[in-house]
């Protein structure tokens, strides 16, 4: 019979752990599941408590949108290229089924007329659209998610 040393038995022991909360490790990554048997081996925390919805995510992207053209028009630009993924508003799927209010459509369809507008304006106009277009979303969140409301009221121009 072989005798192992207590540091040979510690290390055996440890690969042993290593090997069975590894896989679970790489299975907590993709899923991103935030549960007791698991939490140290996620990496990343979503930004929404309820998980990023396409909705969310493509939010995100438009207040990133409206940033910087904020700073684009405040340098003296105008907006060229229409930003067409923006409208899929209506159909992107909300972090929970009832985030989508009845009135949800027709803020979302103001949004994207105001949006029109905004990238059709003659240079004079464009910090009144821009700051309209700003007013659209808070219009929105102020009925149904008020949560980023005084990120949103920042990004108005100064007119």
């Amino acid at each position: 019979m072989v005798l192992l040393s207590k540091s040979k038995v510690i290390i055996f022991a440890t690969l042993a752990v290593l090997i069975v909360l590894l896989p679970k490790c790489k299975q907590a990554d993709k899923s991103n599941v935030n549960t007791s048997e698991n939490t140290s081996c996620v990496k990343t925390k979503s930004l929404n408590p309820n998980g990023d919805s396409e909705l969310a995510l493509l939010m995100r992207q438009m207040y990133d949108s409206l940033n910087s053209m904020n700073r684009l028009i405040k340098n003296g630009g105008v907006p060229s290229k229409f930003p067409e993924s923006f409208l899929k508003i209506l159909k992107a799927k909300p972090t929970t089924s009832n985030t989508k209010l009845e009135s949800f459509d027709a803020f979302a369809d103001d949004y994207i007329a105001t949006l029109r507008l905004l990238y059709n304006s003659p240079k004079a106009d464009l910090n009144k659209n821009y700051n309209l277009l700003v007013q659209k979303c808070a219009n929105c969140h102020e009925a149904s998610c008020p949560g980023p409301l005084k990120k949103i009221y920042k990004l108005k121009l100064d007119i």
